[in-house]
């Protein structure tokens, strides 16, 4: 009987030994969560495919009309023709409730400076005072490009908060509000020769909707 004990004892750590071992492989196989398996990845890149490098995004947001002008006229700068049309149009906006319009006349289609005048006229008769507060322009953009020829026509976009109201000669309010801020949507159509050594735009036209 004693000389089957070392045997037993043997057994017990055979079984002892073979349970640590199982135990440490499922241990060690467990996952953590910390593993980047090639499942993770592909989640990974179908997740993020809107992300896309600043050399693609840049082809992608070529302006095809901006394109248009640029082929006709390779020294058009986009910041400074919608930095002046900016400026004009407020220059435009302040003479025209003023009512007067010398500053600007060089830089305006005649049929359109007539309206303009005619405007201005008729307001005078009636003594009517008209207020235009311009508080912020949201938007100036070009949204259309004419090539011809001869000329190059460019459509800009105005989004403007602005104060509106016209008075009768006792400052009744006949239209508008002198006291809300109105959006206000303005499409101006600018004109430049191509082979004119003058660099100045020239408006020729104007419509509100």
């Amino acid at each position: 009987m004693q000389n089957s004990f070392p045997y037993l004892d043997i057994l017990i750590f055979g079984v002892i030994a073979i349970f640590l071992i199982f135990r440490l492989k499922n241990i060690l196989g467990t996952k953590t969560g910390f593993e980047e398996t090639s499942i993770n990845k592909k989640d990974q890149d179908k997740k993020f495919t809107n992300v896309v490098s600043l050399e693609t995004k840049k082809n992608i947001s070529k302006d095809t009309e901006i394109d248009k002008i640029l082929e006709v006229d390779p020294k058009f700068n986009v910041s400074d023709f919608l930095s002046g049309s900016k400026t004009f149009f407020e220059m435009v906006l302040n003479s025209f409730v003023n009512g007067n319009l010398d500053n600007v006349r060089d830089f305006i289609k005649p049929s359109v400076f007539k309206s303009f005048k005619i405007a201005i006229e008729e307001r005078n008769k009636e003594n009517e005072l008209l207020v235009i507060d311009l508080k912020s322009i949201q938007e100036n953009k070009i949204i259309k490009s004419t090539i011809t020829k001869s000329s190059i026509k460019i459509n800009v976009r105005y989004k403007s908060l602005q104060i509106r109201a016209l008075m009768d000669k006792n400052k009744n309010i006949i239209d508008g509000d002198d006291k809300k801020e109105i959006l206000v949507k303005d499409e101006w159509v600018y004109e430049r020769k191509i082979n004119d050594k003058n660099p100045n735009w020239t408006l020729i036209e104007t419509k509100s909707y």
